[in-house]
Formats: structure tokens, C-alpha cells, sequence
């Protein structure tokens, strides 16, 4: 299986992805089980903001069965990183589909060279929500959740 990562082809589909300089990038940060969801949810449904999740783009990209999602699930059965560029190119795609001007950036970027690299690759973000949640906490509602959401990653 070739790598998929370093494609000509997919730098020039990425070059190809246009976003509107008016759309306004909000990244949301914290721990699994800090509340980002649920807080991107509710701001989606009283000011009207697009949601996009790092993860669930990720898990959608697995599902769909695409070669990309085939490689993603090797990846992160072995416990790796996805490569940032891979989920920058998920996520600019996803709000290039998005109609609407405000956006949430969920659980992207991890880190600041990734943040960075999406802001040369997509837009500058306007503003970061961060959630510090004790990470007692974040067990308690990670272990709760993993009865219900099937996630694969929702364990300790």
C-alpha cells in the first residue's frame, strides 16, 4: 500500500479547497471528556456556528471505507498520531462545505505547530475556547461515556 500522506495528488486538491476569508475560526480545546461537544452544541444551536470534530471526521473517513479510511484505521489501531496535515485536509474540506461564516474547530489543534500549519493551510483562528477539566474528572465522564458512545478511544 503506497503512502497517501506525501500525493502530489492530494496537495493539489488541497490547493483546489477554497474558504471564504470571511468565515471566522473558533478552535475549542480540552481534554476527552472536558465538555467540548456538549458546549460546541450548544453554542451550534443558539448562534447558528458550524461544529466540525477532529475525531469524528476521522472516525467518518474510517467508516466510509475509503483507502484514506482504511490507512487512518491501521494508524490508529497501532496507537499513533493521524499526521496533522491528513486531518487539516479533513477539516478544510468540511468547512469549505460549511454555508455559514462561524465556525468551531473541535479537538484540533493538539498542539502549536499543528495550529500553525492550519492557519498557513486553512484560515487564522479568531479565538480559542479551552476546557481545563481535573483529569479525576475526565476519567469519571470518559468511563460513563464509554458505556454508551461505543468509542473506541472513551477507556483508560
Amino acid at each position: 500500500m503506497g503512502c497517501f500522506f506525501s500525493s502530489d495528488a492530494k496537495k493539489d486538491e488541497d490547493d483546489e479547497i477554497q474558504i471564504s476569508k470571511d468565515k471566522e475560526i473558533v478552535f475549542v480545546l480540552g481534554g476527552p471528556g472536558s465538555g467540548k461537544g456538549t458546549q460546541c452544541d450548544l453554542i451550534v444551536e443558539k448562534y447558528g456556528f458550524g461544529h466540525f470534530s477532529a475525531g469524528d471526521l476521522l472516525r467518518a473517513e474510517v467508516a466510509s471505507g475509503s483507502d484514506l479510511g482504511k490507512e487512518l484505521e491501521s494508524i490508529m489501531k497501532e496507537g499513533k498520531l493521524v499526521p496533522s496535515s491528513v486531518t487539516i485536509r479533513l477539516l478544510k474540506k468540511a468547512i469549505a462545505g460549511f454555508d455559514g461564516n462561524k465556525v468551531l474547530v473541535d479537538g484540533f489543534p493538539r498542539a502549536l505547530d499543528q495550529a500553525t500549519e492550519f492557519e498557513e493551510k486553512v484560515l487564522p483562528a479568531k479565538m480559542v475556547l479551552f476546557f481545563d477539566c481535573p483529569e479525576n474528572v475526565l476519567q469519571k465522564r470518559l468511563l460513563k461515556r464509554a458505556k454508551t458512545s461505543g468509542r473506541a478511544d472513551d477507556n483508560i
